[in-house]
Protein backbone atom coordinates (compact mmCIF):
# COMPACT_ATOMS: atom_id res chain seq x y z
CA UNK A 1 0.00 0.00 0.00
CA UNK A 2 0.99 3.57 -0.93
CA UNK A 3 1.87 6.11 2.43
CA UNK A 4 -0.46 8.16 2.86
CA UNK A 5 1.87 10.46 3.64
CA UNK A 6 2.73 12.38 0.67
CA UNK A 7 5.73 12.93 -1.73
CA UNK A 8 5.82 15.47 -4.16
CA UNK A 9 4.87 15.65 -7.63
CA UNK A 10 4.25 12.69 -9.55
CA UNK A 11 7.55 10.23 -8.08
CA UNK A 12 6.01 7.09 -6.99
CA UNK A 13 5.87 6.82 -3.31
CA UNK A 14 8.40 4.94 -1.45
CA UNK A 15 6.77 1.08 -0.38
CA UNK A 16 6.78 1.65 4.01
CA UNK A 17 9.03 0.01 5.71
CA UNK A 18 8.41 -3.80 7.55
CA UNK A 19 5.97 -2.75 10.77
CA UNK A 20 8.38 -2.52 14.24
CA UNK A 21 7.20 -0.53 17.24
CA UNK A 22 7.90 2.74 15.54
CA UNK A 23 6.51 1.99 12.55
CA UNK A 24 3.19 -0.72 12.65
CA UNK A 25 2.07 -2.01 9.92
CA UNK A 26 -0.56 0.02 8.12
CA UNK A 27 -4.16 -0.29 8.83
CA UNK A 28 -6.10 -2.42 6.54
CA UNK A 29 -9.48 0.66 6.84
CA UNK A 30 -7.31 3.11 6.16
CA UNK A 31 -6.93 3.73 1.95
CA UNK A 32 -10.78 3.56 2.29
CA UNK A 33 -10.88 6.62 5.04
CA UNK A 34 -11.04 9.21 2.51
CA UNK A 35 -14.43 7.96 0.59
CA UNK A 36 -15.91 7.33 4.20
CA UNK A 37 -15.37 10.54 5.22
CA UNK A 38 -16.56 11.99 2.17
CA UNK A 39 -19.70 10.14 2.17
CA UNK A 40 -20.28 10.87 5.97
CA UNK A 41 -19.89 14.17 5.06
CA UNK A 42 -21.88 14.09 2.01
CA UNK A 43 -25.12 12.70 4.27
CA UNK A 44 -24.08 15.41 6.95
CA UNK A 45 -24.36 18.03 4.12
CA UNK A 46 -27.78 17.04 3.15
CA UNK A 47 -29.45 16.42 6.56
CA UNK A 48 -28.24 19.97 7.46
CA UNK A 49 -29.26 21.49 4.23
CA UNK A 50 -32.68 19.60 4.08
CA UNK A 51 -33.38 19.08 7.75
CA UNK A 52 -31.92 22.40 9.80
CA UNK A 53 -32.87 25.57 9.38
CA UNK A 54 -31.45 28.00 7.16
CA UNK A 55 -30.86 31.22 9.10
CA UNK A 56 -28.13 32.99 11.15
CA UNK A 57 -29.74 32.11 14.74
CA UNK A 58 -28.80 28.93 16.44
CA UNK A 59 -32.11 27.07 17.80
CA UNK A 60 -30.37 24.57 19.03
CA UNK A 61 -26.70 23.11 19.49
CA UNK A 62 -26.77 20.62 18.37
CA UNK A 63 -27.86 22.10 14.61
CA UNK A 64 -24.50 23.63 15.09
CA UNK A 65 -22.68 20.64 15.99
CA UNK A 66 -24.38 18.62 12.86
CA UNK A 67 -22.99 21.69 10.67
CA UNK A 68 -19.47 21.15 12.69
CA UNK A 69 -19.52 17.60 12.06
CA UNK A 70 -20.22 17.66 8.50
CA UNK A 71 -17.74 19.88 7.73
CA UNK A 72 -14.88 17.93 9.42
CA UNK A 73 -15.76 15.00 7.62
CA UNK A 74 -14.96 16.40 4.34
CA UNK A 75 -12.21 17.84 5.84
CA UNK A 76 -10.57 14.79 6.45
CA UNK A 77 -11.90 13.39 3.18
CA UNK A 78 -9.43 15.60 1.92
CA UNK A 79 -6.84 15.51 3.92
CA UNK A 80 -6.52 11.80 3.94
CA UNK A 81 -7.40 11.91 -0.50
CA UNK A 82 -4.39 9.20 -1.66
CA UNK A 83 -4.09 10.14 -4.90
CA UNK A 84 -1.87 13.42 -4.89
CA UNK A 85 0.23 14.80 -7.73
CA UNK A 86 0.48 17.99 -9.05
CA UNK A 87 -1.33 17.10 -12.65
CA UNK A 88 -4.50 17.02 -10.46
CA UNK A 89 -4.57 20.50 -10.39
CA UNK A 90 -7.37 19.93 -12.36
CA UNK A 91 -9.95 18.65 -9.74
CA UNK A 92 -9.88 21.90 -8.25
CA UNK A 93 -12.03 23.37 -11.00
CA UNK A 94 -14.89 21.15 -8.89
CA UNK A 95 -14.74 23.88 -6.15
CA UNK A 96 -14.87 26.86 -8.79
CA UNK A 97 -17.99 25.57 -10.69
CA UNK A 98 -19.45 25.21 -7.73
CA UNK A 99 -18.85 28.97 -6.65
CA UNK A 100 -19.59 30.49 -10.13
CA UNK A 101 -22.47 28.13 -11.13
CA UNK A 102 -24.42 28.49 -7.78
CA UNK A 103 -22.51 29.99 -5.04
CA UNK A 104 -21.65 33.30 -6.22
CA UNK A 105 -24.49 34.14 -8.45
CA UNK A 106 -26.74 33.40 -5.17
CA UNK A 107 -25.45 35.67 -3.13
CA UNK A 108 -25.03 38.46 -6.05
CA UNK A 109 -28.64 38.08 -6.53
CA UNK A 110 -29.28 39.06 -2.34
CA UNK A 111 -28.00 42.83 -3.40
CA UNK A 112 -28.91 43.55 -6.97
CA UNK A 113 -31.96 41.85 -6.23
CA UNK A 114 -32.28 44.01 -2.98
CA UNK A 115 -33.92 41.49 -1.61
CA UNK A 116 -31.19 40.93 1.34
CA UNK A 117 -33.23 41.78 3.92
CA UNK A 118 -36.58 40.27 3.26
CA UNK A 119 -34.21 36.94 2.70
CA UNK A 120 -31.57 37.71 5.07
CA UNK A 121 -31.69 34.01 6.80
CA UNK A 122 -31.22 32.52 2.89
CA UNK A 123 -28.52 35.37 2.37
CA UNK A 124 -26.46 34.31 5.61
CA UNK A 125 -26.81 30.81 5.08
CA UNK A 126 -24.93 31.06 1.43
CA UNK A 127 -22.28 33.77 2.89
CA UNK A 128 -21.24 32.35 6.16
CA UNK A 129 -22.03 28.61 5.49
CA UNK A 130 -21.19 27.75 2.02
CA UNK A 131 -19.04 30.30 0.77
CA UNK A 132 -16.50 30.35 3.98
CA UNK A 133 -16.48 26.90 4.39
CA UNK A 134 -16.06 26.12 1.02
CA UNK A 135 -13.45 28.42 0.42
CA UNK A 136 -11.50 26.99 3.23
CA UNK A 137 -11.84 23.49 1.84
CA UNK A 138 -10.81 24.45 -1.42
CA UNK A 139 -7.36 25.97 0.11
CA UNK A 140 -7.25 22.46 1.69
CA UNK A 141 -7.86 20.76 -0.85
CA UNK A 142 -5.47 22.98 -3.23
CA UNK A 143 -2.75 21.96 -0.35
CA UNK A 144 -3.16 18.37 -0.25
CA UNK A 145 -3.04 17.77 -3.66
CA UNK A 146 0.13 19.75 -4.41
CA UNK A 147 1.72 17.23 -2.00
CA UNK A 148 1.36 18.59 1.49
CA UNK A 149 0.56 15.87 4.42
CA UNK A 150 -2.76 15.28 5.81
CA UNK A 151 -2.25 16.83 9.05
CA UNK A 152 -0.72 19.89 7.58
CA UNK A 153 -4.06 19.94 5.63
CA UNK A 154 -6.23 19.78 8.81
CA UNK A 155 -4.46 21.97 10.47
CA UNK A 156 -5.37 24.42 7.66
CA UNK A 157 -8.45 23.86 7.90
CA UNK A 158 -8.88 23.71 11.64
CA UNK A 159 -7.34 26.86 11.25
CA UNK A 160 -9.93 28.18 8.72
CA UNK A 161 -12.74 27.50 10.87
CA UNK A 162 -11.57 28.72 14.27
CA UNK A 163 -10.67 31.84 12.75
CA UNK A 164 -14.55 32.56 11.84
CA UNK A 165 -15.85 31.84 14.38
CA UNK A 166 -13.66 33.53 16.80
CA UNK A 167 -15.60 36.86 16.75
CA UNK A 168 -12.92 38.59 14.49
CA UNK A 169 -15.39 38.51 11.62
CA UNK A 170 -18.01 39.96 14.11
CA UNK A 171 -15.44 42.98 15.37
CA UNK A 172 -13.97 43.99 12.33
CA UNK A 173 -17.42 44.32 10.62
CA UNK A 174 -18.37 46.82 13.00
CA UNK A 175 -14.66 48.37 11.74
CA UNK A 176 -14.63 48.62 8.36
CA UNK A 177 -18.04 49.90 7.88
CA UNK A 178 -19.20 53.47 8.31
CA UNK A 179 -21.74 52.45 11.52
CA UNK A 180 -20.94 53.60 14.95
CA UNK A 181 -19.51 51.04 16.88
CA UNK A 182 -22.72 48.79 19.25
CA UNK A 183 -22.09 48.99 22.99
CA UNK A 184 -22.64 44.71 22.65
CA UNK A 185 -21.91 42.40 20.05
CA UNK A 186 -24.86 39.73 19.41
CA UNK A 187 -23.41 36.72 17.36
CA UNK A 188 -25.16 33.56 17.56
CA UNK A 189 -21.93 31.73 17.63
CA UNK A 190 -20.53 33.40 20.30
CA UNK A 191 -23.97 33.47 22.32
CA UNK A 192 -23.74 29.69 22.49
CA UNK A 193 -20.31 30.29 24.42
CA UNK A 194 -21.17 33.14 26.07
CA UNK A 195 -24.43 32.69 27.18
CA UNK A 196 -25.68 36.00 25.79
CA UNK A 197 -24.48 39.20 23.50
CA UNK A 198 -21.34 40.70 25.18
CA UNK A 199 -19.49 44.34 24.96
CA UNK A 200 -17.23 45.19 22.06
CA UNK A 201 -14.57 45.06 24.47
CA UNK A 202 -15.46 41.26 25.31
CA UNK A 203 -15.89 40.73 21.85
CA UNK A 204 -12.24 41.73 21.15
CA UNK A 205 -11.20 39.90 24.13
CA UNK A 206 -12.84 36.77 22.62
CA UNK A 207 -11.13 37.16 19.29
CA UNK A 208 -7.92 37.65 20.80
CA UNK A 209 -8.58 34.36 23.33
CA UNK A 210 -8.50 32.18 20.11
CA UNK A 211 -4.76 33.53 18.86
CA UNK A 212 -3.28 31.08 21.28
CA UNK A 213 -6.04 28.35 20.19
CA UNK A 214 -4.93 28.55 16.62
CA UNK A 215 -0.95 28.80 17.29
CA UNK A 216 -1.64 25.46 19.22
CA UNK A 217 -3.01 23.74 16.85
CA UNK A 218 -0.68 24.41 13.87
CA UNK A 219 2.17 23.19 16.57
CA UNK A 220 0.44 19.97 17.28
CA UNK A 221 2.08 16.89 15.66
CA UNK A 222 -0.46 15.89 13.57
CA UNK A 223 1.22 13.99 11.22
CA UNK A 224 3.14 11.75 13.86
CA UNK A 225 0.04 10.62 15.26
CA UNK A 226 -1.94 9.72 12.32
CA UNK A 227 0.86 7.79 11.27
CA UNK A 228 0.40 5.95 14.66
CA UNK A 229 -2.84 6.15 13.94
CA UNK A 230 -2.87 4.54 10.08
CA UNK A 231 0.94 2.77 10.11
CA UNK A 232 1.94 5.04 7.44
CA UNK A 233 4.97 6.81 6.83
CA UNK A 234 5.51 10.64 7.86
CA UNK A 235 5.84 12.65 5.01
CA UNK A 236 8.84 14.88 4.70
CA UNK A 237 8.66 18.46 3.60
Amino acid sequence: MRSFMTARGDTPQSPLPLADAEHPAPSRWAPHLWWMALLAGTLGFAFAWLATPHGREIGAAWELGVKLLAFAFLCCAIAFFPWVSERLHWLLCVPFVFFTAYVIPRVSYFYYGDVGRVEGDSFYTHLYLLLYPGLVLTVAAAYRIGGGSPGRCLKIAISGIVIVFSGLLDVMWQVVNPVDIPEVIDAPHINVITGGPISFAGAVLFTLAHVPIVVGINLLPLDRWIARLLGSTPGRH
